[in-house]
């Protein structure tokens, strides 16, 4: 059936183009927390390599996307962790963005 077929195909396009919109969501937080984390982490620099080590990315994974922020340097670890979380910065930045970053992709799912 021609009009079936019609349907299905329209279906799909509009959940690859959902699935665009939501990566391009991702990648946008992406950026936004690397740019809030390096310029709110609370150490004092003194290479200033640990500020800039600081990334945050987008990826798919099977049906998954990942949107994350990390350290580039080993001991990101300890400024995330060591001294009572004072230096921490991951985090604090996660939880900065995590609501407008469902907000706003509920309102793509939602169309």
């Amino acid at each position: 059936m021609a009009g079936s077929a019609e349907v299905n195909r329209n279906l799909r396009l509009a959940i690859e183009r959902r699935k665009a919109a939501l990566y391009a969501l991702s990648q946008r937080y992406a950026a936004q927390m690397e740019a809030h984390a390096k310029i709110n982490a609370g150490w004092q620099d003194r290479t200033s390599m640990a500020r800039r080590g600081l990334f945050g990315y987008s990826m798919q994974r099977d049906q998954s996307l990942i949107t994350r922020i990390a350290h580039a340097m080993d001991y990101g670890v300890y400024l995330e962790l060591a001294n009572q979380g004072r230096y921490a910065i991951l985090m604090p930045t996660v939880r900065r963005y995590v609501a407008d970053f469902l907000e706003d992709a509920q309102k793509v799912v939602s169309g």
